[in-house]
């Protein structure tokens, strides 16, 4: 079986394209998306609807979260709450939208791996709503505090997405945590050991790339050949670079500015 998954649109139409293409080639069975189909960008309406089309099976992300109204942001988030109110704009014009983003699922489980937008030890207990504590980050202190937890897990993979950063964490039984990244716009295979757990995180496909590296990521898990691929999929980030740049509300914003910079690394992939 060869189940691919992506996720992070952020409104991104230009890495979505490339991403689906890509997809074409993977020969995959199943298909899931780790959430966050619009947020950031200021053409969330545009990934959305696509992505909505194709009707793959999808979990909730914060992005679509505060979007919908789900939960607030931390007070500290002034960039991230001006795309939200801008995306939420575009998506409550957008028929049935917000109905389709409440009813996605925080978490989806398979035989052999859980799905989710960030980490299943962060999720609200059941019957109880998300916020937006439910989406840290998973740096050294969370991922020290969620390891005990990791390795009772029923599971044995994790697929998400969230952190912006693609990396396969694998947990060996008795041993500590090993990192596995690809490199900047290279692609990484990673052969699955029997004794070990594994985390991935996917990274995003349309940005913001927290790597530097401005490339449509994505993954592809074959259960047959027990292989992990990180796929690190280039796109000509020009068009996007401009509209951005040219947006007179968006171009103001810290984070977009920075993000643009970075754009400037991919124009004529």
């Amino acid at each position: 079986m060869r189940t691919y998954f992506f996720g992070d649109l952020h409104g991104n139409v230009d890495a979505l394209d490339v991403c689906l293409r890509c997809l074409e080639g993977q020969k995959a069975d199943e298909v899931y998306c780790l959430g966050d189909l619009a947020g950031w960008l200021p053409f969330g309406d545009r990934t959305f609807v696509r992505l909505r089309s194709m009707g793959f099976p999808t979990v909730a992300g914060n992005h679509d979260l505060l979007i919908a109204g789900a939960i607030t942001d931390f007070v500290g988030q002034l960039d991230r709450m001006q795309a939200t109110a801008y995306n939420a704009g575009l998506l409550f014009a957008e028929e049935g939208a917000i109905e389709y983003i409440l009813a996605l699922p925080l978490s989806i489980d398979r035989e052999d791996f859980t799905i989710v937008h960030h980490s299943p030890f962060d999720l609200p207990a059941s019957g109880s709503a998300p916020t937006i504590e439910c989406f840290g980050y998973l740096d050294p202190a969370a991922l020290r505090h969620a390891t005990p937890l990791w390795r009772n897990y029923p599971k044995r993979l994790i697929f998400s997405g969230h952190d912006h950063i693609p990396a396969i964490y694998e947990l060996p039984e008795g041993g500590e945590v090993k990192v596995h990244r690809p490199g900047p716009k290279k692609d990484l295979t990673l052969y699955l050991n029997d004794n070990s757990r594994y985390w991935i995180k996917a990274g995003s496909v349309g940005g913001p790339y927290r790597d530097g590296t401005p490339v449509a990521n994505s993954v592809l898990y074959d259960s047959e050949e027990q292989t992990i691929t990180m796929l690190r999929i280039p796109y000509d980030t020009k068009p996007l670079s401009e509209a951005l740049s040219s947006h007179r509300f968006y171009r103001n914003l810290a984070t977009i500015k920075k993000y643009i910079e970075i754009l400037s690394l991919g124009h004529g992939s």
